[in-house]
């Protein structure tokens, strides 16, 4: 059964991305780098920045506790390995501050996958998945590369703490 929960209120995106964290992450946002751009994502551990097709706007988001389920419409998804430590997850834009916007999971390792599609100016639906795993998942994939991302072979599996040197 795949049902997803929708996520209120609407995701204001910036400097094209948002970020997906644990709770207990004190800084969320990574630093990106070329790479990180080109692949889509820029992680630590507990926390994931993704990268937006629009530089700004609104997204509609909603949470699947499952496997990723593929549909055509999806310009771009992204699996990457999650660590849930504080039982629950805020996904908010750059901007944001104090974001009621949050799921509750059990503290464990996670598959966590974003897909995304471009539904008009400034507007986006991002669709998470999150599926609990026995171990840590061992690399990010991206399942589906829009134009914009040219992703090397070999993923960059870190980033750094943004602001910090």
């Amino acid at each position: 059964m795949n049902t997803k929960t929708a996520l209120s209120p609407k995701l204001y995106f910036s400097y094209s991305q948002f970020m997906v964290y644990d709770q207990s992450v004190r800084l969320p946002g990574c630093a990106w780098t070329a790479e990180h751009t080109a692949q889509g994502f820029a992680r630590r551990e507990s926390t994931v920045n993704f990268n937006t097709s629009l530089e700004f706007g609104y997204a509609d988001v909603a949470v699947a506790r499952s496997a990723y389920q593929g549909k055509e419409e999806y310009e771009r998804v992204i699996a990457v390995p999650f660590l849930v430590t504080s039982g629950k997850v805020i996904v908010e834009g750059p901007e944001e501050t104090k974001s009621e916007r949050s799921f509750s999971l059990p503290a464990g390792n996670y598959c966590l996958v974003a897909a995304q599609r471009v539904t008009g100016d400034e507007k986006e639906v991002i669709d998470l998945f999150i599926e609990p795993l026995s171990k840590p998942l061992d690399r990010s994939t991206v399942l589906v590369a829009d134009g914009a991302l040219n992703p090397p072979t070999l993923l960059l599996e870190t980033a750094g703490i943004a602001g910090e040197s």
